[in-house]
């Protein structure tokens, strides 16, 4: 009787094995789509404690909050000629700026500085410091988890969700606002940034519903310039480096192999009706272009309008984290392509 039992559980054992074996190198890779796109989403604040009065937050005297509103000519004239400069959508141009532990997103529109997102242990975002706990800001600040803004003659209401406030909380400061950015696992602040309203309007980090009973016409959305998609993946890689870096992981080398086979792979799943990231799709690719590893894993966002929400998005999604910020890996190769963006991390072998 004995032995039929152990038979019984050994053939369980196997079938079980043998599923295992045909399922798991089909595993998909989770696509996160950014919630704040889907205009159906319903938003709330159960979980925040609406603040008392209507105070206003003391405009910062320091720091890059002070540069929204000047004029670019000024930061470059200080601080050197940026590290690369691009065009993207509806007018704007971003300058990047990098230095130790110092990383620096701006973004101009007619040479007036309208959004700064800084990150690094040594970027000056005061009244607020990177690796701060998130708790300070809503112990010394007002915020308003609805807020209406206008800008260019039109009405914007704003929506926070709870997820919102805990990860990328918007705080008011006169003409601007600031996007707190922070690592929900550990409560601290990992980047900020500081933009004006017609900035806030054209990134929309948040849910953004335009109040048609005060604007008289909808625009189309603008397009992108071709330049946009190649310098968002470089800031893509630049940005997933600067959060290994605060959380005390080595950053990862980009392998252009690894950017041809992101390619190819967003190319073939966007040019199907379902869009699936697959493990299976990953490694045949590597081993067909001869490329050895060890392990092997993919991130992938979808419909972000900008690379430091999406890579925050991805710091606060417990499995897209654990690749981003994973020790093991040592390489990595991306692509942006139809609001899709993807980064492929590799240990190599």
């Amino acid at each position: 009787m004995n032995k039929l039992i152990i038979k019984v559980i050994g053939a369980l054992v196997l079938i079980l094995f043998l599923i295992y074996l045909f399922y798991s190198p089909r595993l998909k890779f989770d696509v996160l789509e950014n919630p704040n796109n889907n205009s159906k989403q319903t938003t709330s604040n159960k979980d925040y404690k609406q603040q008392k009065g209507d105070t206003e937050n003391k405009t910062p005297e320091s720091g890059v909050g002070t540069w929204i509103g000047k004029n670019i000519n000024n930061l470059t004239d200080k601080y050197g000629q940026a590290d690369r400069v691009y065009p993207y959508q509806n007018g704007f141009k971003t300058y990047v700026f990098k230095d130790k532990d110092q990383y620096y997103l701006v973004s101009a529109k007619k040479n007036v500085i309208k959004s700064v997102y800084a990150t690094g242990t040594k970027s000056d975002v005061s009244p607020l410091k990177i690796s701060d706990n998130a708790s300070s800001v809503f112990e010394d600040l007002t915020i308003n988890p609805e807020p209406t803004i206008s800008t260019q003659n039109k009405t914007y209401d704003l929506e926070l969700s709870d997820e919102d406030m805990k990860t990328q909380t918007l705080v008011k400061f006169d003409h601007m606002y600031a996007q707190v950015y922070t690592d929900q696992q550990t409560n601290k602040i990992v980047g900020v940034r500081y933009l004006d309203s017609e900035a806030l309007t054209t990134f929309k980090p948040y849910q953004t519903v335009e109040n048609e009973e005060a604007n008289d016409k909808k625009e189309k959305e603008p397009k992108r310039p071709y330049e946009q998609n190649a310098n968002q993946l470089m800031t893509l890689y630049e940005i997933t480096n600067e959060m290994r870096k605060l959380k005390g992981a080595k950053p990862l080398n980009v392998k252009n192999e690894l950017s041809h086979i992101a390619s190819y792979n967003l190319y073939e799943a966007t040019d199907s009706e379902s869009v699936e990231f697959t493990e299976e799709a990953l490694k045949q690719q590597l081993d067909a272009r001869q490329i050895p590893f060890n392990s092997a894993s993919q991130n992938v966002g979808y419909e972000f309008n900008d690379v430091p929400t999406l890579i925050h998005s991805w710091l606060n999604s417990d499995i897209h984290r654990s690749r981003m910020l994973n020790t093991k890996y040592n390489t990595m190769g991306g692509e942006v392509m139809d609001d899709y963006y993807t980064l492929i991390f590799v240990e190599d072998k």
